[in-house]
């Protein structure tokens, strides 16, 4: 028992230090602007950057321990949160601060994923989502008409949302040692919010 630990650990270490010592793949904000405008720049926005990625990817491995009813309000309340962000970023309020909340919901979500009762941490996680939010409404505010920019960012994140959320169910459900799974998951999401 006391071998395997330290193994885990060790590996946990070395995905932390493989992870922390390639910052550029992280792509936070800003910098991956792209030439389309409307829908498009909007859909394909979290598709380009990691830190979306791994939100919206963890963020449905975590609610797919949580009842039927949390997964829906958590892609509602995940929905909304971006939104709201993205109303403010685009007014430039919380312009600065930001790329601080993002490592602050990838970090409140890495604890989350690596504790057994996590229903607190995990709506932490959600209204720290409004942060990516206002990140995308930064960047994205000169991209075209703001319904559709917003409308193609929350359907990309929605579905990669979705995503996560089959991962944790296939995980959950047919994986020997799940918990082991989303404990690394956990340690992945936590290096990226430090890189």
């Amino acid at each position: 028992m006391k071998i395997q630990r330290t193994k885990n650990i060790y590996a946990n270490r070395l995905i932390a230090l493989i992870l922390a010592s390639t910052p550029v793949l992280a792509m936070a904000h800003p910098g991956h602007e792209h030439g389309t405008s409307g829908f498009v720049a909007g859909f394909v926005h979290p598709f380009t950057g990691l830190d979306h990625l791994v939100m919206a990817i963890a963020l449905g491995v975590l609610f797919a321990k949580f009842a039927q009813r949390w997964k829906v309000a958590g892609m509602l309340s995940f929905a909304l949160a971006l939104i709201f962000g993205f109303v403010l970023g685009m007014q430039g309020i919380f312009a600065n601060i930001a790329e601080y909340g993002i490592v602050a919901s990838l970090a409140v979500l890495a604890v989350a994923l690596l504790a057994r009762q996590g229903s607190v941490l995990a709506v932490a996680s959600i209204a720290l989502t409004f942060f990516h939010g206002a990140a995308h409404g930064v960047e994205l505010a000169h991209a075209g008409h703001a319904a559709l920019v917003i409308t193609g960012m929350v359907l990309a994140m929605a579905l990669i949302y979705a995503f996560g959320l089959g991962l944790g169910e296939v995980i959950r459900r047919y994986v020997p040692h799940g918990d082991k799974i989303v404990a690394a998951c956990a340690a992945v999401v936590a290096a990226i919010s430090l890189a």
